[in-house]
């Protein structure tokens, strides 16, 4: 289940895939996926599972098929590191979707050369602007003004949930404080910032497949 919010009448839908949708705009937005992670760990000498790219990038397909989309925006930190063969695998995968325009907010992570990103069915912006209300950038924008949503990823905020038994759960979330919204990092091998629940802010954690807001 969504969860559905409104900035200056537009309606923004937080996804339980750890994505925005924006109807108005027939947008998803995707925050921090780090594919190619694991590979790049891989080359480093570091023992962990090969990431299995066909399920990551069949998460992306089965979001774009339940929802009518003719944007896709990746707020920064798509790709983790420099080039390896999960990339070639990712473009050749967003070309079967000649109709959606592919866009990449670059992020501290996105160290993939002008050339090589050239290639690929991306546009690479520094920010994303929507009509007067809403800006996409993978971190804060310093200075802007408070009636615009800045929409932003970087930190992969989450929130520890209390439950019976002393139990304690550890959940991505999304984070709206003041006019920033951050979302959740869509990638699977990444961790969490930790944020508490005030007065002055909202948090909407993904419990299983259902958003809810914390109260």
């Amino acid at each position: 289940m969504k969860q559905r919010i409104v900035w200056q009448g537009i309606m923004l839908d937080l996804l339980a895939q750890r994505v925005l949708y924006i109807p108005q705009h027939q947008m998803l937005v995707i925050s921090d996926w780090h594919l190619g992670k694991l590979g790049h760990f891989r080359q480093e000498g570091i023992f962990v599972p090969p990431m299995q790219i066909q399920d990551e990038l069949e998460r992306l397909g089965q979001i774009i098929e339940t929802e009518s989309i003719q944007k896709v925006v990746f707020l920064g930190d798509l790709f983790h590191s420099s080039w390896n063969l999960e990339w070639d695998d990712f473009v050749v995968y967003l070309r079967q979707f000649s109709e959606i325009d592919f866009i990449l907010t670059k992020g501290n992570h996105d160290l993939l050369s002008d050339t090589i990103l050239k290639q690929s069915p991306l546009r690479v912006l520094d920010y994303l602007q929507l009509d007067d209300a809403i800006v996409l950038s993978h971190e804060p924008i310093p200075g802007i003004r408070s009636t615009i949503l800045n929409i932003v990823g970087h930190i992969h905020p989450g929130v520890r949930i209390n439950a019976r038994g002393r139990q304690q759960f550890r959940l991505p979330c999304f984070y709206l404080n003041s006019n920033v919204l951050t979302l959740p990092a869509f990638g699977r091998w990444t961790g969490l910032y930790m944020v508490q629940k005030t007065a002055d802010n909202r948090l909407f954690p993904i419990v299983g497949d259902d958003v809810i807001e914390l109260f």
